[in-house]
């Protein structure tokens, strides 16, 4: 049998065999990009320099006998914000990010299905996340050191025929639960949860709105949240005031809400949310906006503001039309909108923006208001709880 017939062709030049022009051409360009920040840094103008606005400013690391982990520290901290191209590639980057991966570059801000937005970490102890997974439950003895700053506050209050009311506010997160992105399940249970189920059990009958089982009745007809904002819209700040009014009538049977036609319905331009403020970038509201509108100017009106600093200081509304005398609410941030709304009901509102919600023992023991109010949103059960002053904590 006759053996095949063989090649005396070449073997095939070993790799790396290629131009070396175009590989020594390959390594310059490495190192110009490489190095080109640090000498642009070091040799730019100094009008240059300040055109950067937006850029960290950085010194230069100097060695001076330093260990040499701490210097490359340093000079790699150094390099990256002194960077020339970072302010121009950073933003591109986050854009890719943001609309070709679907993927947020800020911890704050979660992207939703549907183009929903959400809050993420707000703080150190502060994350909606992990809020609304349930994987930081409250243990007793925090629910007992809450429970203990509302009861002190209610029975204080009550002894100087002080009516005291405890508003809770439902995270966007808790009542569209269907637009939180699946990497993220929903708990058994929330600090809320927890909280209400221990006061039902250590102090029935306490005076707590809990605004979640008429917000999920109430979002099968509207929308009650701006998509791209922590915040309820005006469909939900009227939902919750009605709800407010409702359960006060049972104490003051002269309150009586708003007539619904004192508002109507009108198209509006959709705005830059807060949540779209924390990406940086545009985002598209996935549904077309509305207000509610005084169809007559409303009897409440803000007269002042007070205090060290005017911009932190209580905000007071005066009203023509008041059942009561005086009422004090200490809010957060979903108390804003409610200001215009709820102070109808009184001839004098205090409104005092704290999220640690200081009690001003001194004004309500000279003031002596019908109504005080704490009103937070549920995420907020993440901090530590409330302090009361001394005199509350030692009245018995």
């Amino acid at each position: 049998m006759k053996a095949p017939a063989r090649t005396d062709a070449k073997a095939p030049a070993e790799s790396g065999g290629g131009n070396p022009w175009v590989a020594a051409g390959a390594a310059l360009l490495f190192l110009g990009w490489l190095f080109f920040p640090l000498a642009y840094g070091r040799f730019r103008p100094a009008s240059s320099r300040d055109s950067l606005g937006s850029q960290e400013v950085v010194e230069h690391p100097s060695r001076n006998g330093r260990p040499w982990p701490d210097f490359l520290r340093d000079f790699s901290l150094y390099y990256e914000k002194s960077n020339p191209v970072r302010p121009l590639i950073l933003p591109k980057f986050t854009a890719f990010k943001l609309y070709t991966l679907g993927v947020s570059s800020v911890s704050s801000v979660i992207l939703g299905r549907n183009h929903w937005l959400f809050l993420g970490q707000e703080t150190d102890k502060i994350d909606e996340r992990r809020y609304f997974m349930g994987t930081h439950p409250f243990d007793d003895k925090t629910l007992q050191q809450w429970l203990a700053v509302f009861t002190q506050r209610r029975r204080w209050l009550e002894e100087r025929g002080i009516a005291y009311w405890l508003v809770a506010v439902p995270n966007k997160s808790s009542i569209y639960p269907e637009y939180m992105p699946s990497k993220y399940p929903r708990g058994h249970a929330t600090r809320l949860d927890q909280l209400v189920e221990f006061m039902k059990r250590r102090a029935p009958g306490f005076p707590l709105i809990d605004l979640r089982p008429a917000m999920q009745a109430g979002k099968k007809s509207r929308l009650l949240y701006w998509p791209t904002d922590t915040h309820w819209n005006d469909f939900g700040r009227d939902l919750a005031y009605r709800e407010i009014v409702d359960r006060l009538a049972r104490r003051f049977p002269a309150l009586k809400a708003l007539p619904r036609d004192a508002f109507e319905v009108q198209p509006c331009q959709p705005g830059v949310r807060d949540l779209e403020k924390m990406l940086l970038l545009p985002w598209s509201a996935p549904e077309p906006s509305f207000r509610l509108a005084p169809t007559r100017p409303l009897p409440s009106f803000r007269i002042r503001k007070s205090g060290p600093k005017r911009d932190n200081g209580p905000v007071y509304y005066r009203s023509n039309a008041a059942a009561l005398r005086r009422a004090l609410i200490i809010h957060d941030s979903f108390g804003e909108s409610l200001k215009p709304v709820l102070s109808v009901h009184f001839k004098r509102t205090r409104w005092d923006l704290d999220r640690r919600h200081a009690l001003p023992v001194e004004w309500i023991e000279h003031s002596r208001p019908s109504v005080v109010i704490d009103e937070f949103v549920e995420r907020y059960l993440e901090e530590d709880p409330w302090t009361n002053p001394a005199e509350l904590r030692d009245s018995h």
